[in-house]
């Protein structure tokens, strides 16, 4: 925490306009301090454990809503180890943060318009409005959680992309070959 506190010091005495925390774990204890000099903070695996002994051990899946109640403008990302194949993830990480304090909305925001407000791209990307790209996915499910979420179409800048892999392919090859619906 001290380290954050001393970060946040030299960007004001430096007069350092637009600044992020990347990780973020600790940024429950300085929620005041991020509100008022305007810092977002990009949450990094909530799908973890707590950094500290005495900590909650939920606390990584309180963290998003910590900081949804205190007015700091964060967004989920999935980082470390793995973390292509995780990225697949990401959706499911704002469905254990609705868990545990977010609203569904809220949840899907921390994936989408928060993250393109962060990045400062909010004006094409992050919500579906008018004169935006249309990059998107429609899913059967829902989109949050790991059971139901079943994706049907995805769109890129208003262009529907393929969706089907090497794994679907096998699963169609070999359901037809044993009579498996």
């Amino acid at each position: 925490m001290k380290e954050l506190i001393q970060a946040i010091n030299f960007t004001r005495d430096y007069g350092i306009k637009k600044v992020v925390i990347v990780g973020g774990a600790d940024t429950y204890l300085i929620t005041e301090m991020l509100k008022e000099n305007k810092i977002s903070v990009i949450l990094a695996r909530t799908h973890s454990l707590p950094g500290r002994a005495d900590d909650d051990i939920a606390l990584p899946y309180k963290l998003p809503a910590l900081l949804q109640e205190a007015g700091v403008l964060f967004c989920l990302n999935y980082e470390g180890d793995m973390e292509v194949m995780g990225t697949r993830n990401l959706p499911f990480t704002a469905g254990t943060a609705a868990a545990y304090g977010l609203t569904k909305e809220q949840a899907l925001m921390a994936i989408t318009l928060n993250t393109a407000r962060i990045l400062g791209i909010d004006k094409t990307v992050g919500s579906l409005e008018v004169n935006k790209d249309a990059t998107l996915f429609v899913s059967t499910g829902d989109a949050l959680d790991m059971l139901t979420n079943n994706v049907e179409l995805a769109f890129i800048r208003g262009k529907k992309i393929g969706l089907d892999d090497h794994q679907k392919k096998l699963t169609r090859k070999y359901s037809a070959k044993y009579g498996i619906e």
